[in-house]
């Protein structure tokens, strides 16, 4: 066969993989904004309904103050506890709206990084906490996993593909809800991360009732392992009934060429 035929082929090879993962990522994506809207929905109600009891307050308050010019003595009391009031609101207000802040920010930063292809210096720690933030999305993640998270909060940073470090994240959580979906039992969510030997390490393990008819499947995460191990990364799957873990190594410099 001509070797630029070969060649040819195994470009080709490359982009169809390459293709099927995006295919893959874009549903995932689309598969979590119901979520995504459900958690933006939940703390902007509770700006809504802060503003609205705030305004009607406003109202009390003005008609409060003008009853004090008239040297009416019950109403400072009254208008100390619509004060009261108004600041518990105000406080709802303000967390709320740093909740939706983070959100936003979660979710822009998520898309802007998966849309990157190449190795970067990436910190773990940010990397990890954001993606297990974003995956409260996933409404069965977020109300039906007893979750456990121990991350090392360094300032070191490992090189890797965002995007493929995600996927593996996103991957192994989904594995894990499907042990839920057929066991009907709880999951426990244990994630770890250290630094060690110039390498960052990162432990995701998780813990289900599997039955002997319904054995967990794990190809789609074994792909997202493998292409995370062509960018230098490397890794280890222990599966048993009940348990899956998956620890990964990436290294926190570049590879030398």
């Amino acid at each position: 066969m001509n070797p630029d035929t070969k060649t040819n082929e195994k470009q080709e090879s490359n982009s169809t993989k390459s293709t099927d993962f995006d295919s893959l990522e874009l549903a995932f994506l689309g598969s979590l904004l119901p979520g995504i809207v459900h958690n933006l929905a939940t703390p902007l109600s509770g700006v809504i309904g802060a503003t609205q009891l705030l305004e009607m307050r406003v109202g009390e308050q003005e008609r409060l103050l003008n009853e004090l010019e008239r040297g009416a003595s019950q109403s400072a009391e009254a208008l100390k506890v619509q004060h009261q009031k108004s600041c518990s609101n105000l406080d709802i207000m303000s967390r709320n709206a740093r909740h939706l802040t983070e959100l936003l920010q979660v979710i822009i930063r998520r898309f802007h990084r998966c849309s990157q292809e190449t190795a970067t210096p990436l910190s773990l720690f940010e990397l990890v906490s954001n993606e297990l933030q974003f995956m409260d999305a996933n409404l069965s993640y977020k109300h039906k996993t007893r979750k456990k998270f121990d991350l090392a909060n360094d300032t070191y940073t490992v090189f890797a593909v965002y995007k493929h470090v995600a996927a593996v994240i996103d991957d192994f959580i989904l594995r894990s809800l499907a042990a839920h979906d057929f066991s009907r039992g709880l999951v426990e969510l244990n994630v770890t991360t250290n630094y060690a030997n110039n390498t960052g390490i990162l432990e995701l393990e998780s813990k289900f009732f599997e039955t002997d008819e319904e054995p967990l499947e794990t190809d789609s995460l074994n792909l997202y392992l493998a292409r995370l191990a062509e960018q230098a990364g490397t890794y280890e799957l222990q599966q048993e009934k009940g348990h899956l873990r998956v620890t990964i190594t990436l290294p926190r410099h570049a590879p030398k060429t």
